[in-house]
């Protein structure tokens, strides 16, 4: 499998409400960065929304850059760090797919 060669993406962008803690923040930002490994290509920057729909329910949006190329992802759960993990996931399966 090829990749573009970076290790991480250098523009990640995390916006979240005042009631996301910078942990969480963080979490989001240290998950998504990686991704870059496995990107067929260069990717120019990440952003990721972290927003409390309901009071028992986060939801995570993230839209990456790759050469131009958007790919999205978004999942909601009951906690910040299962729906930053499940966009993770979702994200890294689209990205191996585009090499094929």
């Amino acid at each position: 499998m090829k990749h573009a060669g970076q290790q991480e993406i250098a523009n990640v962008v995390v916006d979240a409400g005042d009631q996301t803690s910078p942990d969480a923040k963080q979490y989001a930002h240290d998950r998504i960065a990686p991704l870059a490994r496995f990107a067929p290509q260069p990717t120019n920057y990440a952003h990721v929304r972290i927003a409390n729909p309901g009071s028992r329910v986060v939801e995570v949006r993230a839209n990456l850059d790759v050469n131009g190329t958007q790919v999205v992802a978004q999942a909601e759960a009951a906690t910040v760090t299962e729906a930053v993990d499940a966009v993770r996931d979702h994200l890294h399966r689209q990205l191996l797919k585009m090499h094929n």
